[in-house]
């Protein structure tokens, strides 16, 4: 890692509101559609949160978690919310603690596990849409993200995951709120996703998926 993609990342303040979660702040916080828009009513425009699995919290990738890439780009504060492992229902269980640091923006990445404990399209984009709902109902502007493309040691899953991807594109449009759409934007996947496990991501996979989250806010 180089030293700005260690900006971010050496400002960590860890909060515990939740039972698992460590949210890490980073102060420094293409998808389809355009950035992400709405009144963020009483919420901090300067403050993002993001919540998702291990892509979002770092574990296993090369260099520093996207959230810390995020907060040195945006130069916003940025709240890390992944947890590894979690599935979407997760997700479910911890917006409540999230929309409680009134961020004006929540970045919501869940999926790959889903598709990979065998989590139904239906029963994940369910989950999201509450998630979804608990932003709108707390002017919290959410933004949607597909998982991204499976490859390597992980690529028997890639069908479940695409199957996934079509479903929160779907709700997207339902729910009117942006989506970053990593799983076309991936390709491959072979660029952007560390060879060792063909899931988590490498250094320029974070990169990328920073910048992606940079152009909605």
């Amino acid at each position: 890692m180089n030293t700005k993609k260690n900006v971010g990342f050496m400002k960590l303040i860890i909060a515990l509101p939740g039972l698992f979660a460590l949210p890490f702040a980073f102060a420094g916080c293409g998808g389809s559609g355009g950035g992400a828009s709405g009144d963020v009513g009483d919420n901090n425009p300067d403050l993002v949160a993001c919540m998702g699995d291990s892509i979002t919290s770092g574990y296993n990738s090369v260099g520093a978690p996207y959230p810390s890439r995020l907060a040195v780009m945006s130069g916003k504060t940025v709240l890390n919310f992944g947890v590894p492992g979690a599935q979407s229902s997760y997700g479910t269980s911890l917006i409540s603690s999230v929309v409680n640091r009134k961020p004006g923006y929540v970045f919501i990445l869940y999926g790959s596990n889903d598709a990979i404990r065998g989590t139904g399209p239906d029963t994940t984009k369910q989950h999201l849409r509450y998630i979804i709902s608990v932003c709108k109902a707390n002017s919290c502007v959410p933004i949607l993200a597909t998982p991204p493309k499976m490859a390597f040691g992980h690529e028997v899953y890639d069908g479940a995951a695409a199957h996934t991807a079509t479903a929160i594109r779907e709700l997207a449009k339902e729910e009117g709120v942006a989506l970053v759409d990593l799983y076309k934007a991936f390709g491959d996947g072979t660029k952007y996703l560390n060879p060792d496990d063909g899931l988590h991501l490498s250094d320029e996979g974070g990169d990328f998926i920073a910048k992606k989250f940079n152009s909605k806010i």
